[in-house]
């Protein structure tokens, strides 16, 4: 039954009692409210439409306030003014908050269960059994695990894989694991690398190294379409390496290849280390050369292993290079030591580093810091194996070569708009550049005969 109208508050809505049976109070225009025997109290509002009489439950009091109550009766009011059902609207709206509610659980379901992968596919997991044929990563910790086992543990050696692990559970695997592979832009490998700077910039290098390489594979497997670590060096300059702009003179230069053949290592690193003088390639270069990359006098450098540039290089072979190369097969430069079949980079260093002139000079080992108290093979201040390249390419301007050709027989990328438009590869030069920096070479090594004093000094 129905009730006269009386103007709603809150104080007369808390004083309305229930009755034997549902009875229902209007304030005016259609806004009422509804009180059930059991005493639930609903605001409603009734309406004519269409010539027929229609009921909207707005909500129940006091969970709906007054004023809440008025703000929804005020809207189904317009709807009914302008020929809408509200309680079509009410429908939808229902419907479509439904729609909302199994959409999140899908998704909410859907995320767990990615959550539940990526733990079940942790880089741990994945390396301690074998990645299953087929296998695609999603995520960069995945990534980084499918590189270590398909890719690292062919192409390093133990103790480099030592260094790459560290530096994906150190570093990797907390800054970006979780991502998606896909979802990394450039934007977020340099956040990576400037922390990592900010503390340790020697491994904020090795990480660069390794995410670059780690991408490269990525886009070969077809599971990413860019490469987020190039170009970082630019953007962060503090991890770029220190000018370093020590070379031989002649005179090192003839030492260094005497101690280099007479020394306790074995033949194959001193062929190797000479080449790298002879033909001013990077050591890792060299060390990987094969005889499948040689045709007639041409040494071609595959882009997976021509530095960090990455661009496949021409090296004009000259008699003594041929001649430190020698007719074998396979690897050029082999080695019984680990999987890749010839010998690595460090090794190189290794042989060269076994100590210096001045016992004041420390090395660190490990975690430890020692003086060299080593006899030196190599008898002068401490070099590298990269200091040969850089003599070899000093060197050239003393036989009239010049820097633009000099650069491309070192295969570096021209700066600039030049390196943009200008695609030459100068093969002609290149060979008169290595044929001009052996002749010096040569003579250098020759023996001089020892200078005479005439009677009248």
């Amino acid at each position: 039954m129905g009730k006269t109208m009386k103007q709603f508050t809150d104080r007369y809505l808390t004083s309305l009692k229930p009755q034997d049976k549902k009875y229902v109070v209007r304030e005016g225009r259609g806004f009422a409210i509804q009180v059930l025997p059991s005493g639930t109290k609903t605001f409603m509002y009734i309406f004519e439409l269409n010539k027929q009489k229609g009921y909207l439950l707005l909500g129940n009091y006091p969970a709906m306030s007054l004023g809440d109550a008025r703000i929804a009766y005020n809207d189904a009011y317009k709807l009914v003014k302008n020929g809408i059902d509200p309680r079509e609207e009410k429908r939808t709206a229902i419907e479509e908050q439904s729609r909302l509610a199994n959409e999140a659980k899908l998704q909410a379901e859907a995320a767990a269960l990615a959550a539940e992968k990526l733990e079940k596919d942790s880089f741990d997991s994945l390396i301690a059994d074998e990645i299953p044929e087929g296998y695609t990563p999603i995520t960069v910790e995945q990534l980084a695990a499918v590189w270590y086992v398909k890719y690292s543990k062919e192409n390093h050696s133990d103790r480099w894989r030592e260094t790459i692990l560290s530096a994906i559970k150190t570093h990797i695997i907390p800054g970006i694991g979780k991502m998606e592979i896909s979802s990394v832009r450039h934007k977020h490998a340099v956040s990576l690398i400037e922390q990592i700077a900010s503390k340790v910039p020697g491994s904020a290098r090795n990480v660069m190294k390794f995410g670059r390489q780690m991408y490269k594979y990525a886009c070969r497997q077809e599971w990413a379409e860019i490469q987020p670590f190039q170009e970082i060096t630019a953007s962060v300059p503090k991890i770029a390496p220190k000018t370093d702009d020590r070379h031989l003179d002649d005179d090192e230069i003839v030492k260094a290849w005497e101690e280099i053949s007479n020394g306790p290592s074995s033949t194959e690193v001193k062929r190797a280390l000479k080449l790298i003088l002879v033909t001013a390639q990077r050591p890792g270069e060299v060390a990987q050369i094969h005889r499948d990359q040689i045709k007639d006098r041409w040494w071609t450098i595959p882009s997976e292993v021509a530095g960090k540039n990455e661009r496949e290089h021409r090296v004009y072979l000259t008699d003594t290079a041929l001649e430190l190369i020698g007719q074998g097969k396979g690897y050029i430069f082999s080695s019984g030591r680990g999987k890749r079949g010839h010998i690595s980079e460090n090794t190189l260093s290794q042989a060269i580093n076994r100590g210096y002139l001045d016992e004041n000079v420390v090395k660190v080992v490990g975690n430890r810091k020692i003086k060299a108290r080593k006899e030196p093979y190599f008898g002068m201040k401490p070099w590298s194996p990269h200091d040969l390249r850089r003599t070899a390419r000093t060197n050239m301007a003393r036989v009239g070569i010049t820097d633009e050709v000099g650069e491309e027989v070192i295969n570096h990328i021209k700066p600039g708009i030049v390196g943009v438009y200008n695609k030459y590869r100068y093969d002609n030069e290149k060979k008169d550049a290595l044929l001009k920096w052996e002749a010096l070479l040569l003579d250098i090594l020759s023996p001089k005969p020892q200078d005479s004093k005439t009677d009248g000094e």
